[in-house]
């Protein structure tokens, strides 16, 4: 994940937003009942409500009634006035952003942020991410690319996903795979909030799938990675083979046909369920990059 600073004179960024010098805060959205403050990296990376004032100081809007589930229903204020203040240039027709912003980062490393970002993304499916952030002094904006908006919902949090997402948290910091580095890349631009159709989101998670199932190029691809995926789920994750191994070989088909074709009725239909392949499947990685070795993976096949 990419990221671009952008500097503001005579500190045009308003609003109090309460941090220490070294502190970037970044509003990150989603809905949950927690209420307490949660350490995801001891000094560097802590998760915590957002202020009513803090929302000011980013959105540029004083809230005045919100729902019940805390995602804000109405405001007042200048907002997102393009001439007026350059934040409504990124966040120009992302209202719905800045109303399920309910929670801010407190970050002194920027890649502690990035690493949370990943576990938010690969831990469920949802509307979630940090965007921006804005520094100490109120002068410079961080962008974080590409834009992680993208779900049919609003991504929620109950309390106790959070140790999990925690030790996702950790296990991605102490990875050191470069494969792992392409994979998240691809995997996070095509779940990322850009104008992206859903055949291109399609060609990219199919080509992780393959980068992990099937990493040395063989005859009867579409066979082996069906019977691959189907295996490994069924092993780790107990999922019955019939579904996953039919769910494989027509997501390999709609693949070829996009690939060959440039289009595909069913990509959007299945996209979802292959999100679904995609992030556990990385997970898995994770957790036992040797299950995806060619000859484990051959292995699981004749013994499971």
């Amino acid at each position: 994940m990419r990221g671009h600073d952008y500097r503001f004179k005579n500190n045009r960024i308003k609003g109090e937003i309460g941090m220490t010098k070294e502190l970037w805060l970044f509003p990150v959205h989603f809905k949950s009942d927690i209420t307490e403050d949660v350490t995801i990296d001891e000094s560097r990376l802590r998760l915590r409500r957002i202020t009513e004032e803090e929302i000011f100081g980013f959105f540029k809007i004083r809230v005045t009634e919100r729902y019940k589930d805390g995602l804000v229903k109405s405001w007042s204020g200048e907002g997102f006035n393009p001439l007026a203040d350059p934040l409504s240039l990124i966040l120009l027709d992302r209202r719905d952003f800045a109303s399920s912003s309910q929670f801010v980062l407190e970050a002194k490393d920027i890649e502690c942020v990035n690493w949370f970002q990943q576990a938010l993304k690969l831990y469920k499916s949802g509307k979630t991410g940090a965007y921006f952030g804005i520094n100490s002094n109120k002068t410079t904006l961080r962008v974080l690319h590409p834009m992680p908006y993208y779900g049919k919902a609003v991504y929620s949090l109950r309390e106790d996903d959070i140790p999990k997402i925690v030790a996702l948290y950790e296990t991605i910091k102490n990875t050191k795979s470069k494969r792992y580095d392409l994979i998240i890349d691809k995997f996070l631009f095509a779940v990322s909030g850009l104008s992206i159709r859903p055949h291109h989101r399609f060609l990219e998670l199919t080509t992780i799938l393959e980068m992990l199932y099937v990493p040395t190029v063989r005859a009867e691809l579409s066979f082996r990675f069906s019977l691959r995926v189907c295996k490994v789920f069924s092993k780790y994750l107990g999922m019955k083979e019939e579904k996953t191994y039919a769910d494989m070989r027509k997501i390999y088909d709609i693949r070829s046909r996009i690939s060959h074709s440039g289009f595909h009725k069913d990509a959007a239909k299945y996209l979802d369920e292959l999100i679904d392949y995609t992030r556990k499947s990385i997970v898995l990685f994770l957790n036992t990059p040797s299950i995806f070795d060619d000859k484990r993976l051959d292995d699981i096949c004749v013994k499971n």
